[in-house]
């Protein structure tokens, strides 16, 4: 109910801020696409990975993202909005899928002891919302930090294929792993 409520208020704020351009100089125009990399913790790209934002209008971006994470490939696509042209905050919204591993073994501790356990890890699908802040560098590059959190949208998506039983620290410490939880992020983009 709370994470519901989360993203009530967050689509809100979204959708109150308002889209004004603030042009480093008079006649200079906007960049229209930006394409870079970027890394992190539950970040819209994972571990490391591309990032590209496409300017429908003035501040509103659709960005896509491709990178590697914990969970296997991690793949975002969603929107942002920014207070200005310049350095300044942001905020976005963005839906994002981790591939999963098949055939994935680590050493967990079950019910008959501590041994390397197969599973799959299912895909994951997560909902994220997400604060930004960037700073300008030449007036048209930007580098960025952003944190959210990653609401999942499906429950402990792994499979034990060995028959193997986890323990309740075994089972929490997959929950963790699972993809969801708190976003950090940072990033740095050209503008093309």
């Amino acid at each position: 109910m709370k994470q519901n409520a989360l993203l009530i208020i967050f689509a809100l704020a979204l959708m109150n801020v308002s889209a004004q351009t603030n042009a480093w100089q008079q006649n200079e125009t906007l960049p229209g696409f930006y394409l870079g990399i970027q890394s992190g913790v539950e970040s819209f790209t994972g571990l490391i990975g591309l990032t590209a934002d496409f300017r429908l209008k003035d501040n509103f971006f659709i960005r896509a993202g491709a990178g590697i994470g914990s969970w296997g490939g991690k793949l975002s696509v969603g929107i942002r909005n920014e207070k200005s042209s310049g350095k300044g905050i942001g905020y976005g919204i963005y839906i994002s899928q981790a591939t999963g591993l098949k055939d994935f073994t680590t050493k967990l501790e079950t019910t008959d002891g501590n041994k390397d356990v197969n599973m799959d890890l299912q895909p994951g699908l997560t909902l994220n919302p997400v604060i930004s802040y960037k700073w300008m560098i030449n007036n048209k590059n930007r580098f960025f930090v952003e944190g959210g959190y990653a609401v999942p949208l499906q429950s402990l998506p792994y499979k034990i294929r060995d028959g193997s039983e986890l323990t309740d620290t075994s089972k929490r410490v997959m929950k963790i792993l699972c993809p969801g939880g708190l976003s950090l992020g940072l990033g740095f983009q050209f503008a093309l």
